[in-house]
């Protein structure tokens, strides 16, 4: 080897080996060596899209704050319109950097009216740790809803939900101080800072309601989304969006982008609903403005295209992926009625197990009350199919009638989807609703008047003919035929004809059907749900019976039931009544009202 090439080869060599000497700098701050008044940068997008730079000065760090060896950096922000807003909602996340090493995101506040900007900041190294990983997420108990839903249940859950992540820390103890000691005493007002909330496309009542739920300012509805939205690649400080809807109606929450690792994204500082592993769309956001307020004052900001999927949501903020959007429920809504042509309105709702149900409700429940009047003479016939995917469809076919007729449509219709969302046996998030609403300001009822068989003697096997006498609202009648067979065996019966809530009524308190024994089992359940125009007729023995898994066996003889009651596998249940016979009459109106006969089936 040339004399001059060894020298460079040894040169090299020395080079390499004092680099490995030479300590790298981390890419984060730690904490241990933050002090007090050390002066760091921050940014955010106060308007527009436009990241601006904030003075952050540390006061101090508080360990075990908000939880074991979690650390808060307490600081003052300065700069911008900081001085005269304080912390802003929707800047949580907002990175902070010393020496141009990331520190952490802007993510807690003082409580109502304070008078300076005192932030708290997440530590990065927290966030990223509690972010990296995770699993499936099993369904929220306190969430769970008994389906179909009201109203004032659905709204009640979501406040519930929205308890979790806006209170203050409070009860904190064994504190430990980097700073003056007269930090503790802030530690107690301060409470995350609260993703700025987006509605758009909601009716007055429910906006006012969702905005009660989740406890937000009370601003006005963000504006439709623009072209204006940025196309540059995600930066840390820009705004970032997280959709429960989108489409025609649009809510969701906008922060800030802290940390960009590769294809992961870091934000908020701060948990949004605290839900663990989720599956959200991200999205890119606008902002419009800064309001200002002596409570808590806020980004106005638009949801925009979706860049990618959240994945994380938990107590140091939330992270997720860029590239391709969640799997969610899409709603094809169809407005029909005789003052004008159909309107068409499309939304799609997260998928998850527990909140799927209560947005596609609520997003059906705006869908219909922002074209219909909420209280006097209507009705409204629903139409369509809420497919699983590869795990079947519930067909959709049902009449709702008189004040409540709003609210009990949209709670029906998704009672399918809540009722699948939780149960045993299979994941089963809804995949698609195609649904049709026909309406009519007027009242639309028929009642069941009289009933009567074509014979006094029914016959033991024989198919006899069921009369029914129905009466409209107006007062006209009709006659409905049904033909009816009577079991094998003889003896007393109680044929019952009646509408859908007498037999549900009757079906818990004595019936007792039982419940679903697998995926299959459920969705024919839900196919069958007692519908507002049916009439249905039971034919009902006084014999005691057994329900059997889903199934009730009528008649069993003594010895098998001790040898079911015995078997530790299988279900079973008393029952004082028996169904022998059942069949139903689908009308055009919804029927109300219920009648029986007492017959006495005799041997042929």
């Amino acid at each position: 080897m040339p004399r001059v090439s060894l020298r460079l080869a040894i040169a090299s060599l020395l080079t390499v080996s004092s680099l490995a000497l030479v300590p790298q700098t981390p890419a984060y701050f730690p904490v241990a060596d933050l002090r007090p008044g050390m002066v760091g940068i921050g940014r955010t997008v106060f308007a527009g899209t436009t990241i601006e730079e904030f003075q952050v000065h540390i006061l101090g760090v508080i360990s075990n704050v908000t939880g074991p060896r979690r650390d808060l950096i307490l600081a003052k922000l300065e700069g911008g319109p900081l001085a005269t807003t304080g912390v802003i909602q929707g800047m949580s996340g907002s990175p902070v950097y010393i020496d141009g090493r990331l520190v952490g995101a802007v993510s807690y506040a003082l409580g109502s009216f304070p008078k300076e900007p005192i932030a708290g900041i997440t530590p990065i190294g927290e966030m990223v740790s509690a972010l990296d990983g995770g699993g499936p997420r099993g369904g929220a108990g306190d969430l769970a809803l008994t389906w179909p839903a009201s109203p004032a249940a659905v709204f009640d859950a979501l406040a519930r939900l929205a308890r979790r992540t806006i209170a203050p820390l409070g009860g904190l103890s064994e504190l430990r101080v980097q700073g003056a000691s007269s930090l503790a005493e802030i530690a107690p007002s301060l409470r995350p800072i609260g993703a700025a909330m987006v509605f758009s496309g909601f009716d007055p009542n429910i906006d006012r309601d969702l905005r009660r739920s989740f406890e937000t300012a009370s601003s006005p509805q963000s504006p439709p989304a623009t072209p204006a939205l940025p196309t540059s690649p995600l930066r840390p400080g820009d705004p970032i969006g997280m959709a429960l809807v989108q489409g025609d109606l649009e809510m969701g929450a906008t922060g800030t982008v802290t940390h960009i690792a590769g294809s992961r994204v870091y934000a908020f500082g701060h948990p949004f609903l605290s839900l663990g592993p989720t599956s959200l769309a991200m999205t890119r956001a606008r902002v419009y403005a800064v309001i200002p307020s002596l409570d808590s004052s806020l980004k106005i900001a638009v949801l925009g295209p979706v860049i990618g999927t959240m994945n994380q949501d938990r107590g140091t903020g939330v992270a997720g992926n860029l590239g391709d959007g969640p799997k969610e429920l899409t709603m094809n809504v169809t407005l029909g009625s005789d003052r004008g042509p159909d309107k068409r309105l499309q939304f799609r709702v997260l998928h998850d197990q527990t909140l799927t149900p209560l947005f596609a409700y609520v997003g059906l429940l705006n869908a219909i009350a922002g074209f219909e009047r909420q209280s006097g003479a209507l009705t409204l016939t629903t139409s369509g199919t809420i497919s699983f995917g590869a795990n079947g469809t519930v067909t959709i076919d049902d009449i709702f009638s008189g004040d409540g007729a709003v609210n009990a449509a949209a709670s029906s219709t998704t009672a399918a989807i809540g009722l699948a969302a939780t149960n045993d046996f299979r994941p089963a998030l809804a995949e698609r609703v195609d649904l049709t609403v026909r309406t009519s300001e007027q009242t639309q009822t028929t009642t069941i008047e009289r009933v009567w068989l074509d014979t006094t003697r029914p016959k033991t096997g024989a198919t006899h003919t069921l009369q029914i006498l129905v009466r409209d609202y107006r007062g006209g009648t009709e006659t409905v035929s049904m033909p009816v067979t009577m079991p094998a065996q003889p003896g007393p019966l109680t044929l019952l004809v009646s509408d859908a809530p007498t037999l549900a009524s009757l079906e818990e308190r004595e019936l007792r059907p039982g419940r679903a024994t697998s995926w299959p089992d459920l969705l024919t359940r839900l196919n069958a749900s007692r519908r507002n125009n049916r009439v249905y007729v039971r034919l009902i023995a006084s014999s005691a019976g057994t329900v059997v898994g889903g199934a009730t066996l009528p008649g069993l003889p003594a010895s098998a039931r001790s040898i079911l009651d015995d078997d530790k596998s299988v279900t079973t249940a008393p029952v004082l009544k028996s169904v022998v016979g059942s069949w139903e009459q689908r009308l055009s109106r919804v029927v109300r009202g219920s009648r029986e006969l007492n017959l006495i089936v005799v041997a042929r």
